[in-house]
């Protein structure tokens, strides 16, 4: 996750994607992803559309821009996850956004609010994590109140789907009567998304892999990501990032075959490109995810020195 300056092949642009919904296109300052898609939707009996996420802090001038170009500002702003990419521009908009009600304690990014749960200790330090969270803080424009949707939930056509793993606060949209999805990072084309421990989630991963399974069920015609292309095959991606994840659950057994190890030496190994040190930490906080899984399986044992074994090496 470098930081990088947007330049002219960034420009925002919106369109229509599908019946009803408008998609804003806003540059990210990262390599990778170096886009975000937010939503304008067409709400019955509202003054105005609902935006479905927002992009972050350098975006403000693009979003502004496709806003009147789509005629004007939202009546409602609903923010599929924590991340800040989804989020960062809220407050130029509303005081308060539509999300899940894990959301508040996330973004307030307080090391006091339990975030990341006892089992994170000694795997990132506070340090570790404040600084991220100083480095994420910058991004934003101020933190908005959270006006709690639930699952099931509705607003005009669009049902409330929750979809944790990626992140536990995280939903995404369906409209029943032709079968579009607005699927947030919980079911992207192009990329896998980050899995990580979260307080008072036991097992993030098994949460998202029943996510991918409860979206498989669902009758998509249409999934809207975050980043990436629409596209219309939801039952294979969501299979392809399942046997991705069992893949690398795989490997991680394979790996300690040889022996302890602690949860930064797996991360070398099953993260070899980074960039920066959040992609450091967030290579740390998916091995642990995919670690806790195991060992609730009971497949590995965390030993009291922080390194993990399987359970007949100890």
């Amino acid at each position: 996750m470098e930081l990088r300056t947007p330049g002219a092949a960034d420009e925002a642009a919106a369109v229509p994607v599908a019946p009803g919904v408008m998609r804003i296109t806003l540059p990210l300052p990262f390599t990778t992803p170096d886009h975000i898609h937010c939503y304008l939707l067409d709400i019955d009996g509202w003054d105005g559309p609902l935006l479905v996420d927002t992009g972050m802090r350098g975006s403000e001038a693009a979003l502004a821009s496709c806003l009147q170009d789509a005629g004007g500002p939202p009546a409602g702003v609903l923010v599929t996850h924590s991340h800040v990419d989804h989020w960062g521009l809220a407050a130029t908009l509303t005081d308060e956004v539509y999300g899940h009600e894990a959301l508040a304690a996330l973004l307030a990014m307080d090391l006091d609010s339990g975030v990341f749960g006892e089992h994170d200790h000694g795997v990132l330090s506070a340090e570790t994590v404040a600084t991220a969270f100083h480095l994420f803080r910058k991004m934003t424009v101020g933190q908005p109140r959270v006006r709690p949707v639930e699952d099931g939930d509705v607003l005009g056509e669009w049902r409330i789907v929750w979809t944790p793993g990626h992140d536990p606060a995280h939903i995404s949209l369906f409209r029943d009567r032709d079968g579009v999805l607005i699927s947030g990072d919980a079911l992207l084309p192009d990329a896998t998304p980050n899995i990580q421990p979260a307080a008072g989630r036991e097992d993030s991963l098994a949460d998202y892999l029943a996510t991918l399974a409860r979206l498989s069920a669902l009758p998509v015609s249409l999934v809207l990501p975050s980043h990436g292309e629409p596209y219309t095959d939801h039952r294979g991606r969501a299979g392809e990032l399942t046997a991705f994840h069992a893949k690398r659950l795989r490997t991680i057994l394979h790996e300690l075959r040889h022996g302890p190890l602690a949860v930064g030496d797996l991360a070398r190994t099953l993260f070899v490109v980074r960039e920066s040190a959040i992609d450091d930490m967030l290579a740390d906080m998916e091995t642990l995810a995919h670690l806790d899984n195991l060992r609730l399986k009971g497949l590995v044992l965390r030993r009291p020195d922080h390194r993990w074994c399987l359970p007949d090496h100890p």
